[in-house]
């Protein structure tokens, strides 16, 4: 049962980012010639099966025969006519590892330059997945189509949800995992080149369908900057402070080094007496050395905030006191979609007592990783460590279970209201009052 469990996840996995390539910005490649194509694949394959087998973590591989993998996909090659199927084979053999962080990312959805900024656009829309599907939870005002947050999405581009997310039961993948591969494949739909359309079929409330079509606008704001083969991402940083009750809110939406300035801006506005919440729900990540930075301004004692484990030895990601530390309640706030780094300091704040979770389990899907460049020119992203917290729990696969779950319904969605933050909020005001005692 587990070995057709995996197999049947790695065909799910590779059809999923074949509907993503399909989405991809690329303008159309010029035919390669037949013998040309051939030698690119099978260099291409060679790439991808040697770099996981010199660099994956564990040499036992998790169990599974990854030299057998080889053969099996290798016999597949001849089939791959162009770089979407050669991807979504190439999807299908490293989702056979049954781990996150092993992608094919098409050279079309990545940005490094100024010029690709410029072209690689947003719908202004945005989702979550609550209540057993992926749900619009923000709408821009720039947007005029007839989308709501509430909405259930149903199909984007003609791919249909509720068959994927039975495909990814049947292959035993857990509600968070599913919530985060299905919120993943709609937001890089809702992402694209400037100018093209995205076409929705949306359930409101009322239970009825509606269809309606988006237009894929340029994205504004700041961007990171490219490491190497790591391509930019759009930075948003929303920090927010209430005089009155002397709580601070922040959020950002990725672990980048351009957001550093103004989080610690919004840690160092933090009363002595009042309370923070850093909403990490959405955050799929980034650097992960700088959870242990941001926990510098939460503590006033050096801790493990979590140990990466690679093939050839580990590494201790330690929190180093700040000077003007906040000491007083903090409290976080995840969901399905809050992934790698967000997962990791949300764990390791937990673990030292610093930190009290709210919302819903993160998907366990922690492993650092690093981007290659592919002699396709699309980008290889693969895992090379496990992390563990300091009392030896793994991340991967087990994720972050809140210490008080809070979900955000459709209703809610619709209504504008966030139970999750409220929840954080009382218990914030209650700590400034009562507080408990530190560890």
């Amino acid at each position: 049962m587990r070995k057709a469990s995996r197999t049947l996840l790695a065909g799910v996995v590779g059809l999923m980012l074949l509907t993503v390539a399909r989405a991809a910005p690329d303008a159309a490649p010029a035919q390669e010639p037949a013998n040309a194509w051939s030698e690119l694949r099978e260099k291409t394959f060679n790439v991808v099966w040697e770099t996981v087998n010199e660099s994956y973590y564990d040499p036992q591989f998790g169990g599974v025969d990854w030299p057998a993998i080889r053969e099996k996909y290798r016999a597949r090659l001849p089939q791959a006519a162009d770089k979407g199927a050669l991807n979504g084979l190439l999807m299908g053999m490293l989702g056979e590892l049954r781990r996150t962080h092993f992608s094919i990312l098409p050279r079309g959805m990545a940005v490094f330059t100024p010029e690709e900024r410029g072209r690689n656009g947003t719908s202004l829309v945005d989702v979550i997945y609550t209540e057993g599907g992926v749900v619009v939870s923000t709408v821009r005002p720039e947007v005029t189509a007839a989308v709501r947050p509430g909405d259930l999405v149903r199909a984007i581009d003609q791919v249909e949800l509720e068959s994927l997310e039975k495909q990814l039961h049947a292959a035993n993948v857990t509600d968070e995992r599913c919530g985060l591969y299905l919120t993943q494949l709609v937001k890089s739909r809702l992402r694209g080149a400037v100018g093209t359309k995205v076409r929705l079929r949306l359930q409101g409330l009322d239970g009825k369908d509606r269809e309606t079509e988006l237009t894929i606008v340029p994205q504004e704001g700041e961007w990171s900057e490219p490491m190497g083969d790591f391509p930019s991402f759009p930075v948003e940083t929303v920090a927010e402070a209430n005089a009155e009750d002397r709580l601070v809110y922040l959020r950002f939406n990725v672990f980048a080094r351009q957001a550093m300035k103004e989080i610690r801006t919004a840690l160092n506005a933090v009363p002595p007496d009042g309370g923070l919440v850093i909403d990490l729900r959405g955050n799929p990540g980034g650097i992960t050395l700088m959870a242990a930075g941001i926990s510098g301004w939460l503590s006033d004692r050096t801790f493990l905030l979590a140990t990466m484990h690679m093939r050839q030895g580990h590494i201790g990601f330690t929190v180093s006191p700040q000077p003007r530390a906040f000491l007083g309640p903090v409290a976080i706030l995840i969901d399905s979609d809050s992934v790698s780094t967000s997962e990791i300091m949300a764990a390791g704040l937990q673990e030292a007592g610093r930190a009290r979770i709210f919302g819903e389990p993160s998907p366990g899907a922690a492993l650092p990783s690093v981007f290659k460049a592919l002699p396709t020119g699309d980008l290889f992203q693969y895992a090379i460590a496990d992390l563990q917290t300091p009392r030896g729990i793994l991340i991967e696969g087990h994720g972050v279970i809140p210490d008080q779950i809070v979900a955000r319904t459709r209703t809610d969605l619709a209504a504008g209201r966030d139970p999750v933050l409220s929840a954080a909020r009382r218990w914030l005001e209650a700590q400034r009052h009562n507080p408990e005692p530190r560890p």
